[in-house]
Protein backbone atom coordinates (compact mmCIF):
# COMPACT_ATOMS: atom_id res chain seq x y z
CA UNK A 1 0.00 0.00 0.00
CA UNK A 2 3.17 2.12 0.82
CA UNK A 3 4.40 1.66 -2.60
CA UNK A 4 1.44 2.75 -4.43
CA UNK A 5 0.86 5.96 -2.61
CA UNK A 6 4.07 6.83 -2.15
CA UNK A 7 6.17 4.50 -4.91
CA UNK A 8 10.17 4.61 -4.37
CA UNK A 9 11.72 6.25 -6.82
CA UNK A 10 15.14 6.18 -7.76
CA UNK A 11 18.45 7.99 -5.69
CA UNK A 12 20.05 8.31 -8.30
CA UNK A 13 18.45 9.71 -10.96
CA UNK A 14 14.87 10.23 -9.83
CA UNK A 15 12.92 7.74 -11.92
CA UNK A 16 10.04 6.09 -9.94
CA UNK A 17 9.49 2.33 -9.68
CA UNK A 18 12.96 1.12 -7.90
CA UNK A 19 15.32 2.43 -5.38
CA UNK A 20 17.91 2.07 -8.07
CA UNK A 21 16.35 2.09 -11.55
CA UNK A 22 17.78 -0.56 -14.06
CA UNK A 23 19.43 2.26 -16.32
CA UNK A 24 21.78 3.26 -13.15
CA UNK A 25 22.37 -0.62 -12.42
CA UNK A 26 23.83 -0.93 -15.78
CA UNK A 27 26.03 2.08 -15.06
CA UNK A 28 26.90 0.81 -11.64
CA UNK A 29 30.84 -0.17 -12.40
CA UNK A 30 32.12 -3.08 -10.98
CA UNK A 31 35.65 -2.92 -8.69
CA UNK A 32 37.51 -5.43 -10.72
CA UNK A 33 40.22 -5.71 -13.14
CA UNK A 34 44.29 -5.42 -12.07
CA UNK A 35 43.51 -5.05 -8.36
CA UNK A 36 46.12 -5.33 -5.26
CA UNK A 37 45.38 -8.33 -3.44
CA UNK A 38 45.43 -6.42 -0.10
CA UNK A 39 43.84 -3.01 -0.64
CA UNK A 40 42.27 -3.66 -3.89
CA UNK A 41 43.10 -0.70 -5.17
CA UNK A 42 43.93 -0.54 -8.99
CA UNK A 43 47.26 -1.81 -9.58
CA UNK A 44 49.38 -3.46 -12.08
CA UNK A 45 51.27 -5.93 -9.68
CA UNK A 46 49.81 -8.27 -7.15
CA UNK A 47 50.56 -5.80 -4.39
CA UNK A 48 51.00 -2.50 -4.65
CA UNK A 49 53.68 -0.22 -3.39
CA UNK A 50 51.54 1.52 -0.75
CA UNK A 51 51.44 -2.32 0.71
CA UNK A 52 54.99 -2.69 0.14
CA UNK A 53 55.97 0.44 2.23
CA UNK A 54 52.95 0.46 4.72
CA UNK A 55 51.34 -2.92 5.15
CA UNK A 56 47.66 -2.99 6.11
CA UNK A 57 46.39 -4.18 9.60
CA UNK A 58 43.89 -5.63 7.38
CA UNK A 59 44.55 -9.23 5.72
CA UNK A 60 42.35 -9.09 2.47
CA UNK A 61 39.78 -5.77 1.90
CA UNK A 62 37.06 -6.46 -0.94
CA UNK A 63 35.00 -4.06 -2.53
CA UNK A 64 32.04 -4.98 -4.61
CA UNK A 65 31.87 -1.62 -6.85
CA UNK A 66 34.06 2.03 -7.56
CA UNK A 67 32.72 4.49 -5.60
CA UNK A 68 31.02 6.99 -8.05
CA UNK A 69 28.02 8.05 -10.29
CA UNK A 70 24.67 5.59 -8.83
CA UNK A 71 26.73 3.53 -6.65
CA UNK A 72 27.82 6.80 -4.84
CA UNK A 73 24.41 8.07 -4.71
CA UNK A 74 22.99 5.07 -3.11
CA UNK A 75 25.84 4.81 -0.37
CA UNK A 76 24.97 8.80 0.42
CA UNK A 77 21.51 7.74 0.42
CA UNK A 78 21.72 5.04 2.91
CA UNK A 79 23.97 6.30 4.83
CA UNK A 80 22.11 10.43 5.14
CA UNK A 81 18.62 9.73 3.63
CA UNK A 82 18.22 7.20 6.16
CA UNK A 83 16.76 4.89 2.66
CA UNK A 84 17.48 1.74 4.88
CA UNK A 85 16.30 -0.74 2.10
CA UNK A 86 19.65 0.14 0.29
CA UNK A 87 21.58 -2.15 2.46
CA UNK A 88 19.82 -5.07 1.01
CA UNK A 89 19.44 -3.97 -2.24
CA UNK A 90 23.47 -2.95 -2.63
CA UNK A 91 24.85 -6.39 -1.10
CA UNK A 92 22.45 -8.42 -3.16
CA UNK A 93 23.37 -6.31 -6.58
CA UNK A 94 27.23 -6.76 -4.95
CA UNK A 95 27.20 -10.86 -5.78
CA UNK A 96 28.31 -13.77 -4.27
CA UNK A 97 30.71 -12.71 -1.06
CA UNK A 98 33.65 -14.97 -0.07
CA UNK A 99 34.75 -15.25 3.24
CA UNK A 100 38.11 -16.50 4.13
CA UNK A 101 37.69 -20.05 5.47
CA UNK A 102 39.09 -19.07 8.68
CA UNK A 103 35.98 -16.25 9.36
CA UNK A 104 34.05 -16.57 11.89
CA UNK A 105 32.11 -13.79 12.59
CA UNK A 106 30.63 -10.36 10.89
CA UNK A 107 31.55 -7.15 12.59
CA UNK A 108 30.65 -3.63 11.55
CA UNK A 109 32.76 -0.62 11.09
CA UNK A 110 31.20 1.13 14.41
CA UNK A 111 30.27 4.99 14.17
CA UNK A 112 30.77 7.49 17.70
CA UNK A 113 27.22 7.45 19.56
CA UNK A 114 25.81 10.85 18.55
CA UNK A 115 26.84 10.29 15.17
CA UNK A 116 24.78 7.31 15.17
CA UNK A 117 22.13 9.07 16.78
CA UNK A 118 21.73 11.70 14.43
CA UNK A 119 22.15 9.72 11.18
CA UNK A 120 19.30 7.01 12.76
CA UNK A 121 21.54 4.29 12.60
CA UNK A 122 25.02 2.86 11.63
CA UNK A 123 24.97 2.07 7.65
CA UNK A 124 27.48 -0.29 8.21
CA UNK A 125 25.54 -2.08 10.88
CA UNK A 126 22.30 -2.68 8.02
CA UNK A 127 25.02 -3.64 5.45
CA UNK A 128 26.60 -6.25 7.77
CA UNK A 129 23.48 -7.86 8.56
CA UNK A 130 22.53 -8.45 5.32
CA UNK A 131 25.87 -10.08 4.34
CA UNK A 132 25.52 -12.27 8.05
CA UNK A 133 22.37 -13.44 6.49
CA UNK A 134 23.89 -14.03 3.06
CA UNK A 135 27.46 -15.61 4.57
CA UNK A 136 25.39 -17.87 7.12
CA UNK A 137 27.98 -16.26 9.65
CA UNK A 138 27.39 -14.88 13.34
CA UNK A 139 26.91 -11.01 13.68
CA UNK A 140 29.14 -9.53 16.11
CA UNK A 141 27.27 -5.77 16.64
CA UNK A 142 28.80 -5.53 19.79
CA UNK A 143 32.49 -6.79 18.89
CA UNK A 144 33.92 -3.28 17.85
CA UNK A 145 33.33 0.30 19.24
CA UNK A 146 34.02 3.60 18.30
CA UNK A 147 35.40 5.39 21.38
CA UNK A 148 33.97 8.78 22.36
CA UNK A 149 30.72 10.31 21.22
CA UNK A 150 31.06 12.15 18.20
CA UNK A 151 34.90 11.05 16.82
CA UNK A 152 37.27 13.02 14.25
CA UNK A 153 36.43 14.35 11.00
CA UNK A 154 38.26 12.94 9.03
CA UNK A 155 37.31 14.46 5.82
CA UNK A 156 38.93 17.67 7.39
CA UNK A 157 42.20 15.18 6.64
CA UNK A 158 44.43 16.44 3.85
CA UNK A 159 46.35 12.92 3.26
CA UNK A 160 46.14 9.61 4.06
CA UNK A 161 49.03 10.21 6.55
CA UNK A 162 46.54 12.40 8.63
CA UNK A 163 43.49 9.98 8.04
CA UNK A 164 46.08 7.39 9.57
CA UNK A 165 47.02 9.38 12.36
CA UNK A 166 43.20 11.01 12.93
CA UNK A 167 41.99 7.24 13.55
CA UNK A 168 44.87 6.24 16.15
CA UNK A 169 43.32 4.83 19.10
CA UNK A 170 39.50 5.53 17.65
CA UNK A 171 38.07 1.87 18.43
CA UNK A 172 37.95 -0.52 21.36
CA UNK A 173 37.09 -4.36 21.06
CA UNK A 174 35.46 -7.29 23.33
CA UNK A 175 37.90 -9.62 23.77
CA UNK A 176 35.40 -12.39 24.88
CA UNK A 177 33.51 -12.02 21.48
CA UNK A 178 36.84 -11.74 18.92
CA UNK A 179 39.49 -14.16 20.75
CA UNK A 180 40.66 -17.31 18.84
CA UNK A 181 37.63 -15.97 15.93
CA UNK A 182 38.38 -14.69 12.36
CA UNK A 183 36.79 -11.53 11.22
CA UNK A 184 34.95 -9.93 8.29
CA UNK A 185 34.74 -5.95 8.95
CA UNK A 186 32.03 -4.25 6.86
CA UNK A 187 31.85 -0.79 5.66
CA UNK A 188 30.37 1.36 3.05
CA UNK A 189 32.93 2.51 1.84
CA UNK A 190 37.17 2.38 1.69
CA UNK A 191 38.98 4.93 0.94
CA UNK A 192 42.34 5.32 2.34
CA UNK A 193 41.90 2.15 4.40
CA UNK A 194 42.84 4.17 7.59
CA UNK A 195 39.66 3.10 9.20
CA UNK A 196 39.64 -0.88 8.66
CA UNK A 197 43.11 -1.20 9.16
CA UNK A 198 43.29 0.22 12.50
CA UNK A 199 39.81 -1.44 13.28
CA UNK A 200 41.73 -4.45 12.04
CA UNK A 201 44.54 -3.81 14.34
CA UNK A 202 42.44 -3.44 18.05
CA UNK A 203 40.95 -6.53 16.75
CA UNK A 204 43.84 -8.34 16.39
CA UNK A 205 45.25 -6.59 19.30
CA UNK A 206 41.96 -8.23 21.19
CA UNK A 207 42.96 -11.97 20.28
CA UNK A 208 41.08 -11.91 16.66
CA UNK A 209 43.36 -14.87 14.41
CA UNK A 210 42.82 -12.54 11.29
CA UNK A 211 40.54 -9.82 9.70
CA UNK A 212 39.69 -9.37 6.42
CA UNK A 213 37.42 -6.92 4.51
CA UNK A 214 34.42 -5.79 2.53
CA UNK A 215 33.08 -2.78 1.30
CA UNK A 216 30.52 -2.25 -1.04
CA UNK A 217 32.26 0.29 -2.60
CA UNK A 218 35.91 1.47 -3.05
CA UNK A 219 37.13 5.39 -4.08
CA UNK A 220 39.94 4.61 -6.49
Amino acid sequence: MIDVALPPHCVSCGTAGELICRTCRGLMQRADGKRCRHCWLVSDAPVCSDCVSRPLAVREIRSAFVYDGPVRAAVLALKHRGVTALARELVEMAGEIRPAADTAIVVPIPIPLLRKRRRGGNQAERLAQVVAERTELMLETSALRRRGWWGPRQAQARSRADRRRIVVGAFAADETLVRGRGVLLVDDVSTSMATLSEAARTLLAAGATAVDAWTVARAD
